[in-house]
């Protein structure tokens, strides 16, 4: 026992004698300073720029501070470049020198040189809208009840002007439809645009409603011709249509006659008697299969008794 206290006595005698000795002695050796930009002008940054995080500086100065500097990252100075005499502008080029190092340690040099690339830029906060992206298609005999929602729809982004998108948007990461057969959440991630803006969130929930899609005939439609002003008498034969339309089926089922606009242009035809096809408006979500008849005779000017009556059906021919 009295050997294991002379033991630990000896130990702790030394190590207090290796902290005098080091904390006496001066050695010159290399270490990393933290690099800091200072005076950077309201509303302006300069990241983006290529600026290293710490600076390699050959100091001179106690052992001991220097090696609680290197293994326990203990605060010994740092490197500043003050920018406040700059303005947004082109990339300019700094070179560090011994003034930019701030501390109480002997400063030989920074070693290897180091020159610094920044650019000042605007530093913008601005909401942009989100842009779901998709890949591939709905499964056959599937579609969307509504568009896929995104909530939220927009995002709140920071950082430097020059890197906000072209486009104005932020993009989500692509979502595969080839295997939705049913309505479900989904969360979705953004795309960074450019690493050094910030995004107010980085995720978006993505609502999608999918139902089978069915197909129904409407009959019976008006046809509408589109008339310039000041044109002749305009006649239609005939005057309505069959619309033949698939859709989901929970939205075409309660589907109205009036949500479809059939119409033949009439304001570039001269007088006499023409075959135009008709043209259908239909609401987005649904699509277009057909139209029972796709054309029709359209009449400009006052027909005489023998078209007229080939409008109504007859199949006489004037003569020439």
């Amino acid at each position: 026992m009295n050997r294991l206290g002379l033991k630990i006595s000896c130990f702790v005698v030394s190590v207090v004698i290796w902290v005098q000795v080091a904390s006496t002695s001066t050695v010159e050796q290399t270490t990393q300073l933290p690099l800091r930009l200072t005076g950077v002008g309201a509303g302006l940054t300069a990241a983006g720029s290529e600026i290293p995080s710490r600076v390699k500086v050959r100091v001179q100065g106690s052992k001991l501070r220097l090696m609680t500097h290197n293994y326990f990252n203990r605060y010994i100075g740092e490197v500043r470049v003050n920018l406040a005499d700059r303005v947004p502008g082109p990339t300019f080029s700094y070179e560090l020198g011994v003034g930019d190092v701030y501390t109480d340690l002997v400063v030989i040099g920074i070693q290897p040189p180091v020159r610094l690339r920044v650019k000042l830029d605007q530093e913008v906060r601005r909401r942009l809208p989100i842009r779901l992206v998709t890949s591939g298609t709905l499964p056959a005999g599937f579609g969307f009840l509504i568009p896929p929602a995104v909530t939220p729809d927009s995002v709140m982004v920071t950082g430097p002007e020059r890197f906000l998108p072209p486009s104005g948007e932020i993009v989500t990461e692509p979502v595969a439809l080839d295997r939705r057969e049913s309505s479900d959440e989904q969360i979705v991630a953004l795309m960074p645009p450019h690493e050094e803006l910030k995004m107010a969130s980085r995720e978006v929930r993505v609502r999608f409603q999918v139902a089978p899609l069915v197909e129904r005939t409407l009959a019976n439609l008006p046809v509408i011709p589109l008339v310039d002003a000041g044109q002749p008498e305009v006649g239609v034969s005939p005057p309505v249509v069959d619309v033949m339309v698939r859709g989901v089926a929970d939205s075409v089922e309660v589907l109205r006659g009036d949500r479809i606009l059939v119409t033949v242009p009439v304001g570039s035809l001269g007088l006499g008697v023409h075959v135009v096809p008709g043209q259908a408006s239909l609401p987005s979500w649904l699509t277009l299969i057909g139209m029972d008849p796709p054309e029709f005779q359209v009449v400009v000017g006052r027909a005489d008794p023998v078209w007229a009556d080939s409008l109504r059906g007859g199949t006489e021919q004037p003569d020439e």
